[in-house]
């Protein structure tokens, strides 16, 4: 029930929810130490809150990664304990080669993880692999049609790509699914600059950034 808790909240990405959500992981991983589960959803909550700008990454990424060690000691074989390991090996340690060893080995222990497709695609993206990222982006909006990160993780994906029309059509996907979801309203932005729709794009940004306060306030 905690890790589920924890779990709901992880997915809003705002401050008040991430803070929301260690609490929920950690009382789990109190109540069981060798919750593996909680510790994955932990590590990720930790490297999340980097990349969203909520702590600082020097911070966060030590925890990130013990919480991903502990996921993996607790139970090597749990899909989202990989995961959870090869995206802080992604984030804070830079070293993409071993993240993506690992994400793979997330995406064959769990082939139904929609983050583990999503995060694997993103860093194949990232790493200029396009091609190779694509099947891996439309496979996790496959899994859960209606999980509006993954869709909000695609629009990246194709604007990385200079794909800058398909940016824009996952980019609202992602926010009909979730209008409140902040990184769909960035991804729109950017996808409307990368158009040189300059007008687009500043509504976009503006209408982040009144998220975001709403969320905060």
């Amino acid at each position: 029930d905690l890790y589920l808790r924890g779990r709901n909240f992880a997915n809003q990405r705002t401050p008040a929810t991430t803070t929301r959500a260690l609490e929920y992981f950690q009382r789990a991983t109190a109540l069981d130490p060798n919750y593996a589960l909680a510790w994955a959803g932990l590590a990720k909550v930790y490297s999340a809150s980097a990349l969203n700008a909520d702590a600082p990454p020097l911070i966060v990424g030590p925890l990130a990664r013990d919480a991903a060690m502990q996921a993996v000691r607790a139970d090597r074989n749990l899909g989202e304990a990989q995961e959870a390991l090869g995206h802080s090996l992604w984030t804070f340690s830079w070293d993409w080669p071993a993240a993506e060893r690992t994400l793979r080995q997330a995406v064959v222990l769990d082939p139904q993880s929609v983050m583990g497709h999503a995060s694997l695609g993103h860093l194949l993206s990232q790493m200029g692999r396009h091609r190779e990222a694509e099947p891996f982006m439309r496979r996790a909006r496959q899994l859960d049609p209606l999980f509006a990160m993954s869709h909000a993780l695609s629009s990246q994906v194709a604007y990385q790509a200079r794909d800058y029309a398909s940016a824009v059509e996952y980019a609202r996907q992602a926010i009909t699914i979730d209008p409140d979801l902040w990184i769909g309203h960035i991804m729109l932005g950017q996808a409307y600059e990368g158009l040189e729709s300059t007008a687009p794009a500043l509504d976009e940004l503006g209408n982040m950034i009144r998220e975001q306060q709403n969320l905060r306030d």
